[in-house]
């Protein structure tokens, strides 16, 4: 990995991207005040719109005026907002552009940054459609234990193509979760362009930090100093709106302990867009090992995870043998 010397002699970098899952004003608004205390600035998704046929997590949006007046003032305050699709739920083309133009009616702008929803049929090159070759097969199969959701937002046949706006108005979308806080050391590409995918401008990756045990165990004290010394770059992924409030104990210890280092401290964008401008900007047709390593990677992290979820096993734990347990107790793959 080559060593990136960050801004005004930082010794590393550090940003959130906050999944809106789940989030309102009463639950959210107190993780947002501690974060500016500490000086970090996130970046935010939002819906702009109420789901159409009802929620698949729930959560506020801007057409909730509160909210929405909350959002505007996070934005003020140096917050990034970023999209999480359009709705919580499946949009087809009309209502993701009509989702996309409230966005920028609202905020200004377009949003710079995707991540895609897991209830969101429009999703773009989720599910199966993130790998390739014979580990593409093989997810498909273990999703059919469980989840029949199709993504289709890539497919131009599709009532749920958006793939030319998401190519038009979007300069990053999030692809791959890891467990390393280092996430430029998991994903030494981003930000890429992939010629197989060719709807999104850039990719990038990040950091798992999705409960707050997650958050707490990846920013541990031995990993806030691995990150620093290998003068490396995180963007934790996370849901603020679910689990933060109250405020954790052992969140709030050591998100002060790493806010007192020598961190670049910045919204996801402005991170990339350095990261890109200092690095490069590509696509990965001639890197491709790379991102097949990164695929198996996040496979087998993923795999893991949903073992000890069924075998009630802490994260740490060592995934037992399943071997024998009916699919309904295979759990659930949940897009990360």
């Amino acid at each position: 990995m080559r060593t990136i010397a960050w801004p005004a002699g930082k010794k590393f970098a550090f940003t959130i991207v906050d999944d809106t899952d789940f989030s309102t004003v009463s639950n959210t608004a107190p993780v947002y005040e501690f974060l500016r205390d500490c000086g970090i600035q996130p970046t935010k998704t939002v819906w702009p719109l109420r789901p159409a046929d009802g929620c698949v997590t729930g959560g506020a949006t801007l057409e909730d005026a509160n909210y929405r007046a909350w959002i505007e003032g996070l934005q003020l305050s140096g917050v990034e907002i970023a999209l999480h699709g359009v709705a919580d739920g499946t949009s087809e083309r009309g209502r993701v552009l009509r989702g996309l133009e409230h966005f920028r009616s609202v905020l200004g702008q377009e949003p710079t940054i995707h991540t895609n929803h897991v209830g969101q049929g429009e999703a773009i090159y989720w599910g199966p459609a993130r790998l390739d070759g014979p580990l593409k097969s093989f997810y498909q199969s273990y999703r059919r234990l469980r989840v029949t959701r199709e993504y289709d937002g890539a497919s131009v046949a599709s009532p749920r193509f958006w793939g030319d706006l998401c190519r038009a108005r979007i300069r990053y979308v999030r692809n791959f979760v890891f467990n390393d806080i280092n996430t430029l050391r998991a994903d030494p590409l981003m930000p890429y362009h992939d010629s197989h995918r060719p709807y999104v401008q850039w990719w990038f990756s990040a950091s798992n930090g999705a409960t707050p045990a997650d958050f707490c165990s990846l920013i541990s004290e031995a990993n806030q100093e691995r990150l620093i010394e290998e003068g490396g770059a995180c963007i934790v992924y996370t849901h603020f709106g679910h689990g933060f409030h109250p405020l954790p104990v052992d969140f709030c210890r050591l998100m002060r302990r790493l806010s007192r280092t020598q961190g670049w401290f910045v919204p996801a964008t402005q991170l990339l867009d350095y990261l890109g401008d200092r690095k490069g900007r590509h696509t990965v047709d001639e890197e491709r090992a790379v991102l097949n390593r990164m695929q198996w990677r996040w496979a087998f992290e993923r795999c893991g995870h949903n073992l000890r979820k069924v075998l009630g096993q802490p994260r740490n734990g060592t995934p037992g043998n399943i071997a024998g347990l009916p699919p309904a107790a295979i759990p659930q793959v949940r897009e990360r």
